[in-house]
Parts: structure tokens; C-alpha cells; sequence
């Protein structure tokens, strides 16, 4: 991922978090341990594809949440979320989602574009 995708990437990804129980502004994404897991598309500055294995940390580099990530790319739209994630404050597990499309993620597809996905599934 280039630059500018990678910034609107963990934005989106940042901003989905708060579904989850994580309302922390100060967030560093270590991608180190990521995986390729699927399918990929060119958008802006890069190539994104979904991958697992993405760690976030608070300031204070307590884990936060860790998961897979994906991503729906159309043309005029371009949305990033997590497909599968565990968030944690502290020691503290807060919530663990599983695969899916999630319901405050369909509601944001443009309904021109909603058949081709259902809530539940990616």
C-alpha cells in the first residue's frame, strides 16, 4: 500500500474500532505480522488486498485490537472495515466479532451496489 491508501485505510479502520468498544484517538497500527488473504484491488497510491494479522496499539503500546481487515472497492467507492476482530482495554477483553459483513457496514453501501453483498458475508 502506498502511502495516502495505507493513512485512509487505518482511518476507516480507526473510525469501524468504535463499533467495538475502542474510542481512543492516539492509535498505532503495526502491521508487521500481516498476512495477504485474499483478493486485491489498485486504488490512489497502491495496491490494497485483505489481511490478517493487524495489531493495534494505544499510546501507552497496550494492544487494543487485533484482527483481519477488509475492504470493499466499487467504482465511486472505496470502504475499508474489519471482517474479524477481538479489541481488548488492558488486560480486558471488550468484544470479538467473527467474520461477516456487519450491519453498520451495509448501511453504508450506496444501495446501488448492496446486492451484491449481503449483511453476513463479504
Amino acid at each position: 500500500m502506498g502511502k495516502e491508501l495505507r493513512s485512509l485505510v487505518e482511518r476507516k479502520l480507526k473510525e469501524d474500532l468504535n463499533n467495538y468498544g475502542v474510542q481512543k484517538e492516539q492509535l498505532k497500527f503495526d502491521w508487521s505480522e500481516s498476512c495477504i488473504e485474499g483478493h486485491d484491488s489498485e486504488y490512489l497510491d497502491g495496491s490494497v488486498e485483505n489481511f490478517s494479522g493487524i495489531a493495534v496499539f494505544d499510546e501507552e503500546d497496550n494492544i487494543v485490537a487485533d484482527g483481519w481487515m477488509e475492504f470493499i472497492h466499487e467504482p465511486n467507492f472505496f470502504l475499508a472495515y474489519w471482517d474479524s476482530v477481538t479489541t481488548w482495554d488492558r488486560d480486558k477483553l471488550l468484544q470479538k466479532k467473527t467474520f461477516g459483513l456487519p450491519e453498520h457496514i451495509w448501511i453504508q453501501i450506496p444501495e446501488g451496489i448492496r446486492s451484491r453483498y449481503k449483511v453476513g458475508q463479504c
